[in-house]
């Protein structure tokens, strides 16, 4: 493959992830830092992770790049705005300069650990997504409701008009088929 060609189909590949790089921007929007600017530094994170995927290791490119992305966003926030954000009408040295509470420190935390758990809900999703055009109609429908229009097992047996215990099987029969071919267990 010529260098002309494989820059082209390069920037390809991140002009059709950038609404990935926005998604997940949006999900950091809240920590104080301009969106514009978390989809900048996401972008990064898209470019360095179509720098080294490998399709061959059976994961779509957006699958691999969530990751990248929110790792950037993340190292991104935490060495621009530090652990707890002081006010900017708080114009006293002392206090800005202060080393944050126990309490400030340990809830600080917990909003990383949900933001995390978040993220690792989002890779799944998007790891699901690659697998799914394998599924048949049937099967793919039932996963799609249960884990993007996030219905119950109940709601979607209502909708198909088919058992709850249906539903559960095949879900249970899906997934671990996704699992199989993605070679990883699919929860």
């Amino acid at each position: 493959m010529s260098v002309a060609r494989r820059d082209e189909s390069r920037r390809i590949l991140i002009e059709q992830h950038l609404p990935l790089v926005h998604a997940v921007a949006r999900r950091f929007a809240h920590r104080g830092e301009p969106l514009e600017d978390l989809v900048q530094v996401g972008a990064l994170g898209l470019i360095k992770a179509v720098d080294r995927f490998d399709p061959l290791r059976g994961v779509t490119l957006g699958a691999y790049a969530a990751p990248t992305i929110a790792g950037e966003i993340q190292r991104h926030l935490r060495d621009r705005l530090g652990l707890i954000r002081v006010p900017r009408n708080a114009g006293d040295e002392t206090t800005a300069a202060r080393f944050p509470l126990p309490l400030e420190a340990a809830a600080a935390q917990r909003v990383d650990d949900a933001a995390e758990r978040g993220l690792a809900h989002c890779e799944d999703r998007a790891i699901v997504a690659s697998g799914l055009r394998s599924l048949p109609r049937r099967e793919r429908q039932v996963v799609e409701m249960r884990y993007y229009g996030e219905l119950s097992q109940r709601g979607i047996a209502a909708r198909m008009g088919i058992s709850q215990v249906h539903v559960s099987r095949i879900l249970r029969d899906s997934l671990g088929r996704l699992g199989r071919e993605l070679g990883r267990p699919v929860a």
